[in-house]
């Protein structure tokens, strides 16, 4: 399979994988279970929206789209340019999201340089980065797999 088809299958499956989780993020456990009660194999099923945020179906969250933007920055900018994707983000904060995480919306409100900004968040709550950031190795890994 060409290298080019692997890197599209990635990112749309993470952002895919969002959007089915979206509605029951923040849900009390046991939540998907109870809405859909049988395997999804070999049937037609439905993909819902709702949740906490309302999200709409097929709607992804905030998570992948600061993984988008990052992913945007690589190519653009041909490699890692940690000022450049802070800048990306602190755009996309100020355009007013449907949901920011707490921490982000913390330092990217911060006013301070992407390095510093994270370095005092830390310092104020031992707290490096939340479940979010993870979203955002997909489209690291498959740049830096080059």
């Amino acid at each position: 399979m060409p290298r080019s088809h692997r890197v599209a299958g990635a990112l749309i499956g993470s952002v895919v994988g969002d959007a089915l989780g979206a509605p029951f993020e923040f849900g009390p456990a046991g939540a998907y279970g109870k809405r859909f009660p049988t395997d999804a194999r070999g049937v037609l099923t439905e993909m819902c929206g709702g949740g906490q945020l309302n999200w709409a179906a097929g709607e992804f969250t905030d998570d992948t789209q600061l993984g988008l933007l990052l992913a945007s920055s690589l190519v653009e900018c041909g490699g890692l340019d940690e000022a450049e994707v802070f800048d990306r983000f602190v755009a996309w904060l100020r355009a007013g999201p449907r949901d920011v995480g707490n921490q982000t919306r913390s330092v990217l409100s911060s006013g301070r340089p992407w390095d510093v900004a994270a370095a005092e968040h830390f310092a104020r709550t031992g707290h490096a980065a939340g479940n979010g950031s993870l979203m955002r190795t997909t489209p690291a890994a498959i740049w830096f797999a080059r």
